[in-house]
């Protein structure tokens, strides 16, 4: 069992001690779940009851805030202490798991495939004709590899996970369990004799260091390609449209929609169960607040919330006008009054 020291921790994350700097702790927990054996951090001191409850023998605290260790909790001060917990995370985190390369026994790998070094394939996984497999990737245990896709180097395709049909997938991507990439973007066209499928026929592209959560879908392009860029990261459970473009460095998270043919620039933010209309544009670095509907486009660096989504000024126009009008109609009813009765006054 790893055990550290306050100093060390201070000397790890930059910072400086306040109490006992040799206090030993053998783990990490959140304030409310840490023992004495446990670091934790304190975000804000507006959490500061969860400090004074915590049974936590080292805490992790912004540099300037006014705290004081006690007998029992030496505190360490930091710049961003979450961050900073977050590397001190990085200590205790468990080896990762390891697979042996080969193709285990139950899966299928058509002799058309292509395979790289040090590829793993799981048990009845499926890499079908004319795939690309780059090296040092895991496909795991039932997972799927369509026809002329192509997953590149240091990728994890997780169980069940399936890569479509001419998909492309750029290195160190990360696909977890369940979830589907490059199924049909959803289009029909109505007749009288009921809906047409509308062909889709183009790819999924993702590229390098992009991560995408369990049981998520990214549909495949009209034409042309549905595209996430580098180091994007998709929640689980959110659905992508067909032709979206997903600008580098930008989140999707949980329950979250993209409709076909948005473009999102980089490092833009869509929260949970936020849904972002198809054709609009989303400018770099702007924030969708959750369960919002983004019905229009939205300038750079923007924040909206709400349903429709609107800027913070759109929405203190739309409520407080309503409540300006009704002061100035009970100022004109006052205003009113004063002058009848100084009218009275004067004989008129």
């Amino acid at each position: 069992m790893k055990t550290l020291s306050a100093k060390q921790i201070a000397e790890l994350v930059g910072g400086t001690v306040a109490g006992d700097e040799q206090r030993m702790i053998s783990g990490v927990n959140s304030l409310r779940l840490a023992s004495a054996d446990d670091a934790s951090f304190l975000a804000s001191i507006k959490h500061r009851k969860q400090l004074d409850e915590t049974k936590a023998g080292i805490v992790l605290v912004e540099n300037g805030m006014k705290l004081e260790p006690t007998e029992k909790r030496t505190l360490v001060f930091c710049e961003a202490p979450d961050k900073a917990f977050t590397r001190l995370c990085g200590e205790y985190a468990p080896e990762p798991i390891r697979y042996e390369p080969g193709i285990c026994p139950g899966a299928y790998v058509d002799p058309t495939a292509k395979l790289g070094e040090n590829v793993y394939i799981g048990p009845n996984a499926v890499v079908q004709a004319h795939a690309e497999i780059g090296d040092d990737t895991v496909i795991g245990g039932g997972a799927y590899i369509g026809h002329y896709a192509k997953v590149g180097r240091n990728c994890i395709i997780n169980a069940n996970a399936s890569i479509m049909h001419r998909c492309i997938l750029g290195d160190r991507v990360i696909i977890h369990a369940g979830s589907v990439i490059g199924a049909d973007g959803f289009g029909y066209t109505p007749t009288f004799r009921g809906l047409i499928k509308v062909p889709q026929n183009g790819i999924v592209q993702i590229d390098n260091d992009v991560e995408i959560g369990a049981n998520s879908c990214v549909d495949r392009a009209r034409f042309g390609k549905t595209w996430i860029k580098k180091g994007a990261k998709i929640d689980n459970l959110v659905q992508v449209g067909h032709n979206v473009i997903l600008g580098e460095s930008s989140v999707l998270i949980g329950q979250s929609g993209v409709a076909g043919s948005a473009e999102i620039g980089r490092g833009v933010i869509v929260s949970a169960q936020a849904g972002v209309n198809g054709h609009i544009t989303l400018g770099d670095g702007c924030f969708i607040a959750g369960a919002s509907a983004a019905q229009r486009s939205v300038p750079p660096g923007v924040s909206v919330f709400g349903l429709p989504a609107e800027t913070d000024a759109e929405y203190f126009e739309r409520h407080m006008l309503p409540r300006k009008v009704k002061r100035l109609l009970a100022r004109i009813e006052t205003l009113e009054t004063e002058l009848k009765a100084l009218k009275e006054t004067k004989g008129e």
